[in-house]
């Protein structure tokens, strides 16, 4: 891929793997229950048991810790790829942002939060720029 032409997938897939990245920062520092925790757990606001709320947040956090590294992992690979050319890099940034973030959508679906749409846009930016790129033409 040449660094003089960069295509608007390129561009995408990094945009991707960026919010991948700053999503998992989120997840870092949220600092109690949101309201979706709370109506998942049949709790009022405030009214989940302490162990349970450090149990949760420690979960996000953790995964927020896991979400970053993908992120970076993944910009790290499409660097690589803009580099070499070397087309499997980019796929495989794709692979690893799809199975986060869509886990990570699926997971805030079902706990009935609309959150979801920012981890599903990661993945189908990723996806989708790395999709739409094409290589740089070989030289005659």
């Amino acid at each position: 891929m040449s660094p003089r032409t960069l295509p608007v997938g390129y561009r995408l897939a990094q945009l991707g793997a960026a919010g991948a990245a700053l999503g998992g920062t989120f997840d870092l520092l949220v600092p109690r229950l949101l309201p979706a925790h709370e109506a998942f757990l049949g709790v009022a606001p405030g009214g989940a048991p302490a162990a349970t709320a450090a149990l949760v947040l420690l979960l996000l956090h953790t995964l927020g810790a896991a979400l970053v590294a993908v992120g970076l992992a993944a910009l790290a690979l499409l660097a690589a790829w803009r580099r070499t050319g070397l087309r499997p890099l980019a796929w495989a940034a794709a692979g690893i942002v799809v199975l986060a973030e869509g886990s990570n959508a699926l997971a805030i679906a079902r706990v009935g939060s609309p959150l979801f749409a920012g981890p599903l846009a990661f993945a189908a930016l990723v996806a989708g720029g790395v999709a739409l790129a094409r290589p740089a033409p070989t030289p005659s």
